[in-house]
Protein backbone atom coordinates (compact mmCIF):
# COMPACT_ATOMS: atom_id res chain seq x y z
CA UNK A 1 0.00 0.00 0.00
CA UNK A 2 2.94 2.37 0.72
CA UNK A 3 4.38 1.99 -2.34
CA UNK A 4 1.66 2.35 -4.33
CA UNK A 5 0.76 5.51 -2.62
CA UNK A 6 4.90 6.37 -3.11
CA UNK A 7 4.17 5.88 -7.03
CA UNK A 8 0.79 7.54 -7.49
CA UNK A 9 2.39 10.73 -5.73
CA UNK A 10 5.45 10.59 -7.59
CA UNK A 11 3.83 10.33 -11.10
CA UNK A 12 1.47 13.61 -9.44
CA UNK A 13 4.69 15.98 -9.08
CA UNK A 14 5.96 15.12 -12.28
CA UNK A 15 2.77 15.72 -13.91
CA UNK A 16 2.52 18.47 -11.99
CA UNK A 17 5.78 19.78 -12.43
CA UNK A 18 6.22 20.44 -15.87
CA UNK A 19 2.73 20.85 -17.36
CA UNK A 20 1.89 24.33 -16.25
CA UNK A 21 4.51 25.34 -18.67
CA UNK A 22 3.07 23.36 -21.32
CA UNK A 23 -0.94 23.34 -20.47
CA UNK A 24 -2.67 25.65 -22.59
CA UNK A 25 -2.91 27.15 -25.90
CA UNK A 26 -0.07 27.82 -28.13
CA UNK A 27 0.20 29.17 -31.71
CA UNK A 28 2.77 27.56 -33.83
CA UNK A 29 4.71 31.08 -34.86
CA UNK A 30 7.02 29.05 -36.88
CA UNK A 31 8.22 25.54 -38.29
CA UNK A 32 11.98 25.07 -39.75
CA UNK A 33 13.25 22.61 -42.21
CA UNK A 34 16.67 22.13 -43.01
CA UNK A 35 17.39 19.44 -44.72
CA UNK A 36 21.62 19.24 -44.36
CA UNK A 37 21.80 19.96 -48.26
CA UNK A 38 21.06 23.82 -48.16
CA UNK A 39 17.66 23.26 -48.45
CA UNK A 40 15.98 25.75 -45.53
CA UNK A 41 12.37 25.69 -45.74
CA UNK A 42 10.64 27.52 -43.06
CA UNK A 43 6.92 28.35 -42.39
CA UNK A 44 5.20 31.04 -40.32
CA UNK A 45 1.80 31.54 -38.48
CA UNK A 46 1.37 27.39 -39.11
CA UNK A 47 -1.19 27.14 -36.78
CA UNK A 48 -2.19 26.33 -33.36
CA UNK A 49 -1.32 23.40 -30.82
CA UNK A 50 -3.63 22.86 -27.66
CA UNK A 51 -1.47 20.84 -24.53
CA UNK A 52 -3.93 19.58 -21.64
CA UNK A 53 -2.55 18.82 -18.37
CA UNK A 54 -3.95 15.20 -18.53
CA UNK A 55 -1.26 14.03 -21.23
CA UNK A 56 -3.24 15.03 -24.28
CA UNK A 57 -3.62 17.80 -26.95
CA UNK A 58 -5.55 18.70 -29.98
CA UNK A 59 -2.99 19.91 -33.52
CA UNK A 60 -4.35 22.10 -36.09
CA UNK A 61 -1.91 22.79 -38.33
CA UNK A 62 -1.82 24.15 -42.32
CA UNK A 63 1.14 25.09 -43.90
CA UNK A 64 2.78 24.78 -47.41
CA UNK A 65 6.29 23.44 -47.70
CA UNK A 66 8.26 22.47 -51.19
CA UNK A 67 5.00 23.93 -52.75
CA UNK A 68 2.69 21.22 -51.07
CA UNK A 69 0.34 22.20 -48.55
CA UNK A 70 0.14 20.13 -45.49
CA UNK A 71 -2.79 19.94 -42.86
CA UNK A 72 -2.37 18.12 -39.32
CA UNK A 73 -6.13 18.33 -37.15
CA UNK A 74 -6.07 15.62 -35.22
CA UNK A 75 -5.77 14.69 -31.47
CA UNK A 76 -2.63 13.50 -30.35
CA UNK A 77 -1.20 12.39 -26.82
CA UNK A 78 2.18 13.53 -25.03
CA UNK A 79 4.22 12.63 -22.35
CA UNK A 80 7.84 14.13 -20.41
CA UNK A 81 10.53 12.23 -20.37
CA UNK A 82 12.97 14.18 -17.99
CA UNK A 83 13.24 17.90 -18.07
CA UNK A 84 13.85 18.61 -22.04
CA UNK A 85 12.08 15.81 -23.79
CA UNK A 86 8.98 15.39 -25.12
CA UNK A 87 6.98 12.91 -27.35
CA UNK A 88 3.66 13.69 -29.19
CA UNK A 89 1.76 10.86 -30.30
CA UNK A 90 -1.42 11.24 -32.46
CA UNK A 91 -4.42 9.11 -31.73
CA UNK A 92 -5.19 8.41 -35.03
CA UNK A 93 -2.19 6.11 -36.25
CA UNK A 94 -3.33 6.00 -40.04
CA UNK A 95 -2.81 9.38 -40.65
CA UNK A 96 0.49 10.19 -40.54
CA UNK A 97 2.10 13.35 -39.12
CA UNK A 98 5.63 15.14 -39.18
CA UNK A 99 5.04 16.39 -35.63
CA UNK A 100 4.90 12.99 -33.84
CA UNK A 101 8.04 12.35 -32.76
CA UNK A 102 10.09 12.69 -29.87
CA UNK A 103 11.37 16.76 -29.06
CA UNK A 104 14.36 18.41 -27.56
CA UNK A 105 13.31 21.40 -25.59
CA UNK A 106 15.44 24.23 -26.48
CA UNK A 107 13.57 27.15 -24.79
CA UNK A 108 11.08 26.06 -22.15
CA UNK A 109 9.22 28.72 -20.68
CA UNK A 110 5.59 29.47 -19.40
CA UNK A 111 5.36 32.06 -22.63
CA UNK A 112 7.82 30.77 -25.56
CA UNK A 113 8.84 27.36 -26.57
CA UNK A 114 11.55 26.09 -28.96
CA UNK A 115 11.66 22.27 -29.94
CA UNK A 116 14.11 20.90 -32.47
CA UNK A 117 13.79 17.49 -33.33
CA UNK A 118 14.71 15.41 -36.34
CA UNK A 119 13.33 12.57 -39.02
CA UNK A 120 16.61 10.09 -39.25
CA UNK A 121 16.80 11.25 -42.76
CA UNK A 122 19.27 14.15 -42.19
CA UNK A 123 16.62 16.32 -41.85
CA UNK A 124 16.24 18.94 -38.60
CA UNK A 125 13.07 20.59 -37.64
CA UNK A 126 12.57 23.34 -35.59
CA UNK A 127 9.00 24.49 -33.76
CA UNK A 128 8.76 27.90 -32.52
CA UNK A 129 5.73 28.17 -30.23
CA UNK A 130 4.21 31.12 -28.05
CA UNK A 131 1.23 31.01 -25.33
CA UNK A 132 -2.00 32.42 -26.43
CA UNK A 133 -3.03 34.65 -23.70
Amino acid sequence: MKKSLLIIAISTLLITSCSPKLAGTWNVDRYEVDNQKGQNITTKNAGEIVINKNGTGEKNINYNMFQNEFSDLQEFRWSMQGDDLITITSTNSYKKSDFDKTWIMITNSKKKQVWKSTDGKNSVQILELSKKE
